[in-house]
């Protein structure tokens, strides 16, 4: 699986829905909070920063590393300053080095691929900073999703 160093140069700013979870139970939780997500209209309650209009999916909180538990928060980009509503989470994305993964297919298969490949087979794990990881979704259609996968680094 091909991938690239990038530099973010600022810091992301995401606000979503929250939740913690496991590599054991991550499947159902995930797919739990997306239904959640869109059935809630959660982007619609955010003050979104109007320059990025992706979905992202933050990995943060990590108790250890990839193997423990995490928190995930499934959310937009936003404005840092105004309120957030309640019950959601405001987390912060340190600007920084990240290796840039790209998954592309079902949603579910492409991006267990991707993260199965970043925490079993990719030559750099031990460069991982664990402090915040994400998703940003480029494209989702029926079936179908494109993300970039940015995994910090030290």
């Amino acid at each position: 699986m091909k991938s690239e160093r990038v530099s973010e140069e600022k810091d992301l700013v995401i606000v979503g829905l929250a939740i913690r979870t496991s590599p054991a139970s991550a499947g159902p939780d995930i797919g739990a909070a997306w239904q959640r997500f869109m059935s809630e209209g959660t982007a619609q309650r955010v003050e979104r920063d109007p320059a990025d209009a992706h979905i992202y999916a933050v990995y943060c909180d990590y108790e250890s590393d990839h193997a423990g538990p995490y928190t995930m928060v499934l959310g937009v980009a936003a404005d840092p300053k105004p309120a957030v509503p309640v019950g959601l989470r405001r987390v912060r994305v340190p600007s920084g080095a990240f290796q840039r993964f790209m998954a592309h297919g079902a949603p579910e298969r492409a991006l267990w691929e991707t993260w199965s490949h970043i925490n079993r087979v990719w030559e750099k794990p031990g460069a991982r900073r664990y402090i915040a990881d994400f998703e940003r979704y480029v494209a989702i259609a029926e079936g179908t999703v494109t993300a970039e996968v940015y995994v910090g680094l030290s």
